[in-house]
């Protein structure tokens, strides 16, 4: 017996087409099946709150929402620009059969922490899903032991990748190029790289040997192992080629404060008086997101505290789109002074490192 669907005309039905075969006799019966029904979750049975305290609904601002069972474990950590609207689209996509269906069906408080913007509830969500560990959360999770890439001079001048263990605690005091789970996929991004830009990887430290290389013979290689291209030449290519791998050091003298104001728009004042911040201080040190407060003594007093510095890649991520996108003012952690932003339009102090290499080696 053998089976196969098409659709039907209506829309309603998924008509499973049933093939039977006996000797030389093929019988075809198509028969009809009901869709899956869809399920409404009970909203009347979910409890609100802002930061512990209860309100009626949930706020149109941005924030974290933690959702909980009748247990009070918690299932899920998510975050948006406006919570109200993000639940509505939980609820929603909960009325088909699967893993939302499954997760809201058992929800019965959702508790909401409100932020000034959208930086605070990205960086209050990653560092949340991480150390708190919901049951439905599926990404974002800690990672083990990773590789990186980092560059050494050679004699000739010519830069060398050098595979190196990545230690995500202490100072970024060097800029390295990407995340890696093995040195095999290192070597496989490095001639993908090698092979796209024209780069030697002989050149690179990845193959030895003497005179022209295999690639160059095959026209892949622009000959820098035959002379035919300068350090000069090939460096910079390799810096173009890695800028997106890019981890970079840490640009600053110390602590930091990444100043966010609420939207003139965006504001909740539910009955119990809960407000949405009218502005966080959100505290970064060698890349580390250190927390968030809505005092600037607050977050100072905490900039002079020695924490524990650990890397993490996607608070980076977050963190460097916000300082390019100058998405707040930005402020010395211990002072509170008003400092300039590095990665900002316009500014040079970064990009220049790059180009001349100096922040890529170490001292």
């Amino acid at each position: 017996m053998e089976k196969s669907y098409r659709e039907d005309t209506d829309k309603r039905w998924t008509t499973p087409i049933i093939t039977h075969r006996h000797r030389n006799i093929c019988v075809t019966i198509a028969v009809k099946e009901k869709p899956k029904e869809l399920m409404l979750i009970d909203r009347k049975q979910t409890h609100y709150s802002c930061n512990g305290e209860a309100v009626d609904s949930a706020p149109r601002c941005p924030g974290v929402y933690r959702f909980y069972n009748r247990e009070d474990a918690l299932l899920y950590i998510g975050k948006s620009i406006d919570i109200a609207t993000r639940l509505n689209s939980h609820f929603a996509d909960a009325r088909e059969p699967g893993r939302q269906q499954s997760m809201m069906s058992g929800v019965r408080r959702i508790d909401c922490q409100l932020t000034a913007g959208e930086i605070g509830a990205l960086l209050i969500e990653n560092a949340a899903i991480k150390d708190e560990a919901p049951l439905y959360n599926r990404r974002q999770r800690r990672s083990r032991k990773l590789w990186t890439q980092r560059l050494q001079q050679d004699v000739e001048g010519f830069l060398q990748v050098i595979p190196s263990d990545f230690c995500p605690a202490g100072e970024r005091i060097e800029s390295v190029f990407g995340l890696f789970r093995s040195r095999r996929h290192i070597d496989d991004s490095l001639r993908s790289i090698a092979r796209d830009h024209g780069l030697c990887l002989r050149m690179l430290g990845v193959e030895r040997g003497r005179g022209a290389c295999f690639q160059h013979q095959v026209g892949r290689c622009n000959g820098a192992c035959a002379g035919k291209e300068t350090a000069e030449d090939h460096n910079a290519r390799l810096l173009l080629a890695l800028e997106k791998q890019r981890i970079a050091a840490w640009p600053f003298a110390g602590p930091v404060l990444l100043l966010e104001e609420r939207a003139r728009d965006s504001k909740y004042d539910g009955k119990n008086g809960v407000l949405q911040p009218r502005r966080q201080f959100h505290l970064i040190h060698h890349w580390s997101y250190l927390g968030t407060y809505e005092r600037r003594d607050s977050a100072r007093q905490s900039a002079k505290r020695n924490s524990d510095l650990v890397f993490d890649r996607d608070a980076y991520r977050i963190a460097v789109r916000s300082l390019r996108q100058s998405s707040g003012q930005l402020l010395d952690g211990l002072s509170g002074e008003a400092i300039a932003n590095p990665f900002a339009t316009g500014s040079s102090s970064v990009n220049e490192s790059v180009e001349n290499g100096a922040a890529l080696l170490p001292a």
